[in-house]
């Protein structure tokens, strides 16, 4: 177990983050370790992509990077992995940082994998050992990224994105404790110390470097301490399974609601579980972002969906009585929020369902 020791500086630094490139490197190394890394959904998804992988291998020789993210499962190269630096990091510019790297470096790190390694065949430790090798594990990289995550990189970078919009809710509402209370499995909180359950162990003082929090769709059932300059923490993101489907299945619970709404925006109720942008939801519905804006006029006229402007984005969410509709649940009404319902309940004695349908 990995304990990183917070103090309130730290917690000031606190910062989410994507990288296209660290997922691209999970993503190989599960690829190098499939029995250990790969599980559940993941696998599944990776089994889906058995022919581009077949084709992929037909155009490049990808064991020097497997065999690199494979010798040792403690550790692989800091190198392939620099900390992103925007809150969505671009995979090109990535790749020339893992390119720029210092000659000395990258062979210092990868010589911790090779040296006293005999199962790596010797010409892969020759390629490995020579001057070009940063290079050539770069351009590899881009080919997995360019065959296997880019395809489905708009909707994965969504589901990252409504994984942090999750967690900085959580943490509103809560604490630090409540921004992790679904991987307590993983990550557990005591006072002013953060538990990291991994492979490795010991105790790091942040003193100040704040931390990187980074979802990734990748690593689970695992999650990761990086513990250098720029102190991370990489956990699974939630929601990983919409990633099988195209669209969500018109089970019997969305073919009742899309009788009430209409399919299109029983649809866009479903997917409005987590606050999300028009363009996301046109990507996961496969329809065009003005369509989708057109559909979500209806809920939000009815009160079954709110938006709000983070930034230069427009999220949208279901509301109480949405969350009602969708999934079945009876609302809360909070007096504070909302007072003319309150108003109505107390004096009309008629019970909840006359308060719904005078919201609806």
């Amino acid at each position: 177990m990995v304990t990183f020791v917070i103090s309130l500086a730290d917690a000031f630094r606190f910062r989410f983050a994507i990288s296209p490139v660290r997922e691209v490197v999970r993503l190989a190394r599960a690829i190098a370790n499939p029995a250990a890394l790969f599980h559940g959904c993941n696998a599944a998804w990776l089994r889906r992509q058995r022919s581009v992988v077949k084709q992929l291998e037909r155009a490049h020789d990808f064991r020097p990077l497997l065999s690199l993210l494979s010798a040792r499962c403690d550790y692989y190269p800091d190198f392939l992995t620099p900390p992103p630096s925007a809150f969505v990091a671009d995979v090109d510019t990535e790749l020339s940082r893992i390119r720029a790297t210092a000659r000395e470096r990258v062979q210092e790190e990868i010589g911790l994998c090779l040296n006293g390694n005999r199962a790596i065949e010797p010409d892969v430790q020759q390629q490995l050992r020579s001057r070009d090798s940063c290079d050539r594990i770069s351009s590899l990289l881009a080919a997995l990224w360019d065959g296997l995550v880019a395809p489905s990189w708009p909707r994965r970078c969504d589901l990252l994105e409504r994984d942090i919009l999750h967690r900085a809710r959580s943490l509103a509402r809560g604490d630090l404790s409540a921004m992790f209370a679904d991987l307590a499995s993983l990550v557990t909180r005591e006072d002013r110390h953060l538990n990291i359950r991994q492979g490795t162990s010991g105790t790091h003082v942040l003193d100040g470097r704040g931390l990187t929090l980074t979802p990734s769709a990748f690593i689970w059932p695992y999650a990761t301490a990086t513990v250098d300059d720029t102190p991370a923490l990489t956990y699974p993101a939630r929601g990983n399974t919409s990633l099988l489907s195209e669209t969500d299945p018109a089970d019997a619970e969305n073919a009742t609601l899309a009788n009430l709404t209409g399919s299109t925006r029983a649809h866009i109720l479903k997917a409005l579980k987590e606050p999300v942008h028009t363009s996301g939801l046109a990507r996961q519905l496969e329809r065009s972002p003005g369509n989708i804006a057109d559909h979500l006029l209806v809920p939000r006229s009815s009160g079954l969906a709110s938006r709000a402007r983070v930034g230069r984005i427009v999220l949208y969410s279901r509301t109480a009585l949405g969350e009602a509709l969708a999934v079945g649940v009876r609302p809360r009404v909070d007096s504070a929020s909302n007072p003319a319902e309150t108003e109505f309940r107390t004096n009309v004695d008629t019970g909840p369902a006359l308060a719904i349908h005078r919201t609806w």
